[in-house]
């Protein structure tokens, strides 16, 4: 019999126990009072670049409002292939591995395509869907001209939730 190492638990926990942490999972990416949200892009040089953004998940899509003038307005459109990493606002509990002297948060890394999306119309309905979860609407002035992004998940990678062991799922 192969012996288990650390790398075994890296590589994720599959099938079955990895789909009942799923709506755990989205719950916790959705809610911001538990988490706060990174935005990861590449400059046109390939170098990444990570921001704190606020988001909305629907169905595993995530939408984030971005300005025209923004960098990562531009990121995307010269890489859709962008990155969020949630990180929580709570040391987890991980048993025998808990070190309740260090901040050891829950974290979710996703990796996915983004869509810049330029319709108002869109951009109106996000603020919509921000004004029904979180009580507030459109905070920018009306004169600037903001842009959805919406990114489709290929990869989420989930600690925190199983002992030391990660929860990868590649199927949304």
């Amino acid at each position: 019999m192969k012996k288990q190492t650390n790398w075994d638990e890296e590589k994720g926990i599959a099938g079955t126990t990895a789909a009942q942490y799923k709506q755990s999972i989205h719950d916790f990416i959705s809610d911001r009072t538990k988490c706060m949200a990174y935005f990861m892009s590449r400059r046109k040089d390939g170098r990444e670049i990570m921001r704190p953004v606020s988001t909305i998940i629907d169905n595993w899509i995530v939408h984030t409002m971005t300005q025209d003038v923004q960098p990562k307005t531009k990121h995307v459109e010269n890489d859709p292939i962008v990155g969020y990493l949630w990180v929580g606002h709570e040391t987890r509990d991980e048993g025998l591995y808990s070190y309740p002297d260090k901040w050891n948060p829950k974290v979710v890394w996703m990796q996915g395509t983004a869509d810049l999306i330029q319709d108002q119309s869109e951009v109106d309905l996000f603020y919509k869907m921000r004004e029904e979860k979180y009580g507030r609407g459109r905070a920018h002035p009306p004169n600037e001209i903001l842009y959805l992004i919406k990114t489709t998940p290929q990869y989420v990678r989930a600690e925190g939730w199983h002992g030391r062991s990660a929860i990868v799922y590649k199927e949304f």
